[in-house]
């Protein structure tokens, strides 16, 4: 507890009482100390502060009990009042108990005042394992910052200290062993002056300054050790899309469709997908094959794309990696940015079938969750890099690198399997709006092969291999009394797409192994005309 202070003077003089004690009211009024001062004779502290004759005074420092307070040479070489700080380190009984705990029982403490408060401390001795929440508050009532230990019982006794960063603290502990404690040792204690460790600490009770590798912009990504003790990575392969060198549209990698004067144009490394003047003009652009997504990557789009016209009431602008019915244009399996109107959103949307039409789940801009805020609107003719990610529970909708949406939930698209695709549609009206981009493509963030398998085809039989995309490694072909016709597609016929025929009567031998490697989006279907069996390797 602080102690008043007295100034005690020698003098045996009063000549020059009353200057000294003008120069006492200045520095009282320069510095605002509540103090008195007090001449000292030898017999009282009531004399008034006097000096001798040469107009000097020896002053002591007493506290209120008569005890002088020291001075000390310093390194500076001066003097300085001798001073030492003390802090009073109290066990809080509100959160301290010795009570057992039942299975799956709790001690909640009571809340205390931290105010004066640096360190919060809490020791625990048990015989079970226990969960420990150290929790905050602003009012006693909402216990806003809860950090968690996990106490190990074989262990031993385990203490911590929390930084104080609210009013008010109080222990709760959890017995999450499977019987009741037979000892149950806590202690809270409320230290003023600390230095404590970071507030959260690793599941073993280590400073959070080893390696842990998390993501930027999504925090709750961490790199993976396996049980070899090796970090678990994914290269990324690009599945699908191409750059856009020269003018020439490449029909090989890109189709056209297109309605009412719209259309694809490219040129400069760009590709214009744009409507016109004509009434209800519509373009758009995808890719020939679909990305195959594999169970245990995520899938990857990316694009540069530019809203170049400003946004234009009945026009719809998209991009992504997803699907539409052929005539209307309308969404049926994926996910894609929008922008309708003045409104720009994000999309998942899940088919009911190859040819069914979409269930939409849609974000406005207004609702977003990510690190650019609520609301997100593409500036006309400025080029956005524009991302998705996607795994059979979740999607990311990124812009320029930064999270702007994040969805949840299983299927938020019918198909993981996915083409890229941007349109352009102009539903009532006659404006020639245009949209663009420098490049757009799917890539796969995991192991470009995975383990081939193989099926064995009788002679004269059609079988469907695999549904779904894939790679065709190779053909095994044990004779050569006939042709083997390979299909991407899950028909022998339209609108399967024929991967390959061999003719297998070239010569007095079999063919024997046909390498292939190409990739298939909508299935493997082989068919064998005549007695020729073959064996196909895919995956």
């Amino acid at each position: 507890m602080a102690q008043p202070v007295r100034i005690i003077g020698k003098s045996d003089s009063s000549d020059s009482n009353e200057g000294i004690q003008a120069q006492v009211q200045e520095v009282y009024n320069a510095l605002h100390v509540k103090s008195h001062l007090y001449g000292f004779n030898g017999l009282s502290f009531d004399n008034p502060l006097r000096v001798d004759s040469n107009g000097s005074s020896r002053t002591k420092l007493y506290d209120n009990a008569g005890n002088p307070i020291a001075s000390h040479l310093s390194a500076d070489g001066d003097y300085h009042l001798g001073v030492q700080m003390e802090q009073s380190v109290l066990a809080d009984d509100n959160n301290s108990s010795t009570t057992n705990l039942d299975a799956a029982g709790v001690f909640t403490g009571v809340g205390t005042s931290t105010l004066g408060v640096v360190g919060l401390q809490w020791s625990l001795k048990a015989s079970e394992n226990c969960t420990v929440y150290i929790e905050q508050s602003p009012d006693n009532t909402n216990w806003d910052i809860s950090y968690t230990f996990n106490y190990i019982a074989s262990k031993g006794g385990q203490g911590e200290t929390v930084q104080a960063t609210q009013a008010y603290w109080r222990i709760r502990v959890t017995n999450v062993g499977m019987i009741t404690t037979s000892y149950f040792r806590l202690q809270g204690v409320l230290c003023p002056i600390a230095t404590p460790l970071p507030s959260s600490l690793s599941d073993d009770a280590r400073l959070k300054t080893e390696t842990t590798m998390t993501g930027r912009t999504n925090s709750e990504r961490h790199a993976w050790i396996n049980p070899t003790n090796e970090q678990a990575s994914s290269p990324v392969y690009r599945m699908v899309g191409t750059n856009f060198d020269g003018a020439t549209k490449d029909p090989n990698f890109w189709t056209e469709l297109n309605a009412n004067g719209g259309g694809v144009t490219q040129g400069g490394g760009e590709v214009e997908v744009e409507t016109s003047t004509a009434t209800n003009g519509w373009a758009k652009y995808t890719s020939v094959r679909k990305a195959r997504f594999v169970a245990g990557s995520a899938q990857y789009f990316q694009g540069g794309f530019n809203f170049k016209t400003a946004a234009t009431t009945d026009n719809i602008r998209r991009c992504g990696a997803y699907t539409t019915t052929a005539t209307v244009n309308t969404p049926v399996d994926g996910f894609y940015f929008e922008l309708d109107n003045a409104t720009f959103s994000v999309n998942s949307v899940s088919g009911s079938g190859a040819l069914g039409v979409g269930v939409v789940n849609n974000v406005d801009s207004g609702a977003f969750n990510g690190s650019l805020g609520l609301s997100w609107i593409p500036t006309a003719d400025t080029y956005y890099s524009l991302t998705i990610e996607w795994t059979p529970l979740s999607a990311w909708f990124y812009v320029n690198g930064e999270l702007l949406h994040k969805m949840a939930g299983a299927h938020l698209s019918y198909y993981m399997t996915l083409p890229v695709t941007m349109e352009n549609i102009y539903t009532s009206g006659a404006v020639d709006v245009n949209f663009e981009t420098v490049s757009m493509y799917i890539a796969r963030q995991g192991e470009l092969h995975t383990n081939p398998t193989y099926k064995y085809i009788p002679g004269n039989t059609t079988s469907i291999c695999k549904y779904g995309a894939g790679v065709l490694h190779s053909i095994i072909v044990a004779d050569n009394t006939g042709d083997v016709y390979i299909y991407d597609g899950l028909t022998a016929a339209a609108p399967s797409k024929i991967i390959s025929l061999l003719d297998t009567a070239q010569g007095s031998e079999a063919m024997g192994s046909v390498i292939f490697n190409v990739p298939f989006s909508d299935g493997l279907t082989i068919e064998t005309d005549g007695a020729v069996p073959v064996t196909a390797i895919y995956e």
